[in-house]
């Protein structure tokens, strides 16, 4: 295995983290994803989101309960390029909540371990947007 390879595996593991931790609910888990002082923009049908990842945190904190959208969740790494020790992921997640969308995280390597410094994301227009 290439050290290139070794590397876009580490940085998939560092996105499935988030996959898990989202689908499981974990806020903690999903925090500890994300570089202390992330950051999240985007796109929830015409109104811009901007807020630290906290924010986000807390969207996750509050989807509790039976969580039925869990079941028909899907999402792909549709693309990972990195360059020395910073790198960009994109990831489609069909069923999130309910809803789809597009994820483009951009995430740094600090000690050996990659974690994501920011969330740009878009989420596909439902019948009423």
């Amino acid at each position: 295995m290439t050290d290139s390879t070794t590397v876009h595996e580490s940085v998939r593991a560092a996105v499935e983290a988030y996959v898990s931790a989202v689908r499981a609910g974990d806020p903690l888990a999903v925090r500890e994803a994300f570089r202390p002082e992330a950051y999240m923009w985007g796109y929830l049908g015409r109104e811009l989101v901007s807020a630290p990842i906290g924010a986000f945190c807390q969207v996750v904190a509050a989807d509790s309960g039976e969580r039925a959208w869990t079941r028909t969740y899907t999402y792909d790494i549709r693309s990972i390029e990195v360059s020395g020790e910073v790198a960009v992921a994109v990831l489609d997640e069909r069923g999130y909540q309910g809803e789809d969308f597009t994820n483009h995280f951009s995430l740094v390597r600090e000690d050996g371990r990659w974690r994501i410094a920011s969330k740009t994301f878009f989420r596909t227009a439902g019948p009423a947007e």
